[in-house]
C-alpha cells in the first residue's frame, strides 16, 4: 500500500451522555456486543473511569471525548475525536439530555435554550454529520433516546416533552427515508427509569415518580440493544408503557392533559404543590444559594 494512502478506520459506536443512567447502561451493552466505543459527556474524569472499566471488562477499544453537546463546537469535537482515534461512526446513540420541571413561565431562558440545543439540536447535528457516511457504507445505525413523554403533552415538563416529541418525529421520518440503505434508525421511548434525571430537574417528589412503575437502566438498555440490532423503529420497553400507548389512542386531550398535570405537578418532600412564582419573584433555590454563598464565600464551579 502507498504510504500516502489513508489507512482504513475502525468502526465505532458513538454514545452521548455515556457516564451515567441509560447512556452508561447502553455503553455496557454495546461493549458486550464487541463494538469499539467513543464515549461522549462533559465530565472528563467520569469518562476516563467509564472507558477504563468497559475496556477491561469487555476487551474492546474504548475512547472518550469531553465536550458540551449543547454547542456547535461540542458537536464538532466529536467528529474531530473520531478522526484523532482512527474511528468512523458506524453507529450513533443520541442519549445526552437535560430535563426541566415546574411552571413554564418560571423557567430560565438560557437554561431552556440549552435544553433544546442539547435534547434536539445535538441529535440533529450529530446525525447529520454521521448518517451520510453510514448510507455510503450501506450499514450502521442511529439510536435516538426519546421518552414516553414524547407521545403526549406534559404540563410542568412542557419543554422537555416537546423536545422528545421532536426526537420521535424525526426518528420515524428518517427511518422511512433510509429504507433499503442498510442503515437502521430507531427511537427508544423509556418510561420512568431509575436515573438521576428527575432529581436534577427537581421532580423527585412528583406523583409520576412515586406512582408509576420504574425500570432500571440496565434492564432498559438490554431490551433497547436487542431491538435496535433487530431494526425495530420505535422501542417501547415494559408492559405498562405499551399499555399506556394503547390507552393514549383512545384518550382525548380534554382528559389526558389534566391527568398528566396531576401526575407531573412539582411537589416538595411533604407533598405540597409548587406554586407559580409570578413576575419578579426570585427562585427559592436561588435565594438558598445566595445565603450559602454569604456564609461560605464564593465557590468555584467545577
Amino acid at each position: 500500500m502507498n504510504s500516502t494512502e489513508a489507512q482504513p478506520s475502525t468502526p465505532a459506536t458513538v454514545i452521548t451522555g455515556a457516564t451515567q443512567g441509560i447512556g452508561r447502561a447502553l455503553a455496557e451493552e454495546f461493549a458486550r456486543g464487541g463494538h469499539a466505543l467513543l464515549l461522549v459527556a462533559r465530565d472528563e474524569a467520569k469518562l476516563a473511569d467509564t472507558a477504563r472499566a468497559l475496556a477491561d471488562r469487555h476487551a474492546v477499544q474504548v475512547k472518550f471525548v469531553a465536550c458540551d453537546l449543547s454547542t456547535v463546537e461540542g458537536c464538532a469535537a466529536v467528529e474531530q475525536a473520531l478522526r484523532r482515534f482512527g474511528f468512523h461512526a458506524d453507529m450513533l446513540v443520541n442519549n445526552a439530555a437535560a430535563m426541566s420541571a415546574g411552571f413554564f413561565q418560571d423557567q430560565d431562558l438560557a437554561a431552556m435554550r440549552r435544553l433544546i440545543d442539547l435534547n434536539a439540536g445535538a441529535m440533529v447535528d450529530l446525525t447529520l454529520r454521521f448518517l451520510p457516511g453510514m448510507v455510503a457504507r450501506r450499514g450502521g445505525g442511529v439510536l435516538n433516546v426519546a421518552s414516553m413523554e414524547g407521545f403526549m403533552p406534559v404540563p410542568y415538563q412542557a419543554t422537555y416533552a416537546a423536545t422528545k416529541a421532536f426526537v420521535l418525529s424525526l426518528s420515524r421520518a428518517l427511518a422511512y427515508e433510509t429504507m433499503y440503505t442498510g442503515v437502521r434508525i430507531s427511537a427508544l421511548a423509556p418510561g420512568i427509569t431509575a436515573t438521576e434525571l428527575h432529581a436534577k430537574a427537581g421532580a423527585e417528589y412528583s406523583r409520576y415518580v412515586m406512582l408509576l412503575p420504574v425500570m432500571t437502566s440496565e434492564h432498559l438498555a438490554s431490551i433497547a440493544y436487542r431491538q435496535f440490532m433487530r431494526g425495530k423503529k420505535v422501542i417501547v420497553a415494559g408492559w405498562f408503557n405499551r399499555l399506556s400507548l394503547i390507552a393514549r389512542r383512545f384518550a382525548p386531550d380534554l382528559v389526558l392533559v389534566p391527568f398528566m398535570g396531576l401526575l407531573f405537578r412539582v411537589r416538595d418532600e411533604a407533598g405540597t404543590l409548587q406554586m407559580p412564582r409570578g413576575p419578579g419573584t426570585p427562585n427559592p433555590d436561588d435565594r438558598a444559594r445566595v445565603e450559602a454563598s454569604r456564609r461560605t464565600g464564593p465557590r468555584r464551579s467545577a
